[in-house]
């Protein structure tokens, strides 16, 4: 006899272990909903991130990369506003549900609250087609969170780590739903897939330091155009300098999706400020175009010296 709701979900609560608590956590699963606390002089920030099977990861994919990814993605909003991580709620809805499967998925999601500094505060379970819904929330000292509005003409436009990497990986969906999550290298195009790194610490290192900033979910060109339009700038930006994971064609890269890097801008006067938040937290951060005055508001990219059409990036509808 297969388990039940309440049996699967105690199966899932087992397996999640340590990360339903933390500190703010006064009440976590078991109860109607979450009683948490905020620490004095902080405001909160919450994102809500869905994953829908076939349409953001393959059929078929290991249950314990759907979890961690699903964490590692809403968490990556936090990252982009400067906020520390403390709570997420997760919802999962699917057609059947085995309650191995449930485990490995449980382990996934444990893995990267631990990894984030998450607490799994509550959630819900469904029938349905699959997908997996993440509220996560975190907090920033009172008005200290990085917005995507704030850009000004003559701010310089940085993206850390590389992009591309993830699209490389969507080339062959067989091969990526058969990875395993054992032995799963962070710096392979796989990895960069299923474990993507939300850039936590370099989020709260700019602080005061950046203007603007937006996590690279959608593709760099199209968050930048998002990060342009927030702001009511244009930017110009130079496709030989983007950091480009290996073996990526550049231009197909900066259409790609997933890549969880944080594309920011910051006054030119603070190079200094970010070549030492680089180090301190060894994440490589390359300036790659300028924010000017005016509009269209968007990026407008060129080839060195030659003007070029970028690619639309991922569209959820």
């Amino acid at each position: 006899m297969s388990d039940g709701e309440f049996e699967l979900i105690d199966r899932i609560v087992l397996a999640l272990g340590d990360a339903t608590t933390g500190p703010g956590v006064v009440a976590g699963p078991g109860d109607d909903a979450a009683v948490l606390a905020a620490p004095p002089g902080c405001e909160l920030v919450v994102s809500t991130d869905t994953q829908v099977v076939g349409r953001h990861y393959p059929e078929g994919a290991e249950p314990r990369n759907i979890g961690y990814r699903s964490m590692a993605v809403a968490t990556s909003d936090l990252a982009a506003m400067g906020a520390r991580p403390a709570w997420a709620a997760v919802s999962l809805t699917t057609p059947s549900l085995a309650g191995e499967w449930a485990e490995g998925f449980a382990f996934g999601i444990a893995e990267a609250a631990r990894r984030f500094g998450l607490a799994v505060v509550g959630g819900n379970l469904a029938r349905g087609a699959q997908s997996v819904t993440v509220t996560v929330g975190g907090h920033v000292p009172a008005g200290e969170a990085i917005l995507r509005s704030a850009a000004k003409p003559g701010d310089l436009v940085y993206v850390s780590g590389c992009v591309g990497g993830a699209g490389l990986a969507l080339g062959n969906l067989v091969e990526l739903a058969a990875c395993s999550p054992v032995g799963l290298l962070a710096d392979s195009k796989e990895g960069r897939y299923w474990r993507p790194s939300p850039r936590l610490e370099l989020g709260i290192g700019l602080r005061g330091i950046a203007t603007a900033a937006i996590d690279v979910s959608d593709g760099l060109a199209a968050d930048l155009d998002h990060l342009c339009k927030a702001s009511g700038v244009r930017c110009d930006v130079d496709l030989q300098r983007v950091p480009v994971f290996p073996g990526c064609e550049p231009l197909a890269a900066i259409g790609a999706g997933d890549d969880y890097e944080l594309a920011f801008t910051a006054p030119a006067g603070q190079r200094a400020a970010i070549a030492a938040l680089a180090e301190r937290t060894s994440v490589e951060i390359a300036p790659i175009g300028e924010v000017l005055e005016g509009a269209p508001f968007r990026a407008h990219w060129r080839d060195g010296g030659l003007a070029l059409d970028a690619p639309v990036g991922f569209r959820h509808f």
